[in-house]
């Protein structure tokens, strides 16, 4: 019952904080190669500990380079400011019910979730019948007319390639 109280304590502290970030989008971010966070396999955990991540992230004027799977949990990157992400070919999102703390810390999730998510994706996943037990994945080709495309990142240069 505490760790019950405890996680849905959090979960309202973490929406508040997320709400209460949104006028520090306004600041120009600064870009630089150590806050970019890249995606690239991800199958998620728990809602409340990607929540955090995410908040950090935002605050820090992070960006998320999206460049493979990004499941379950972790879709809560999409809740970034559009500015601070980007896809690749590569990217893919996979949606489902939450599971795993009790029956109400999941519906609890679920509607942290939702909430947080843009409305695109809200859009996208009421389409598909709402979050269920299943994984409904989203693909580059869904996601592309919402997020912007990774600008291509020019290859390295070594010295061997030199001589």
């Amino acid at each position: 019952m505490k760790t019950k109280v405890k996680f849905l304590g959090a979960l309202a502290l973490m929406s508040a904080m997320v709400s209460a970030s949104s006028a520090e989008e306004l600041a120009p971010p600064r870009i630089n190669a150590a806050n970019i966070h890249t995606i690239r396999s991800d199958r998620g955990g728990y809602v409340i500990d990607y929540a955090i991540r995410v908040l950090k992230l935002r605050r820090s004027g992070g960006y998320v380079r999206f460049d493979g799977a990004c499941d379950s949990a972790c879709t809560l990157y999409l809740s970034m400011p559009k500015s601070n992400v980007c896809i690749t070919q590569n990217a893919s999102f996979g949606f489902h019910l939450p599971y795993g703390v009790s029956p109400r810390g999941n519906q609890v999730a679920a509607s942290f979730l939702m909430k947080n998510y843009p409305g695109w994706v809200r859009s996208w996943v009421a389409k598909r019948g709402g979050l269920k037990s299943s994984i409904a994945t989203m693909t580059y080709s869904d996601a592309s007319h919402y997020l912007p495309t990774c600008p291509s990142v020019p290859p390295r240069i070594s010295v061997a390639s030199l001589g």
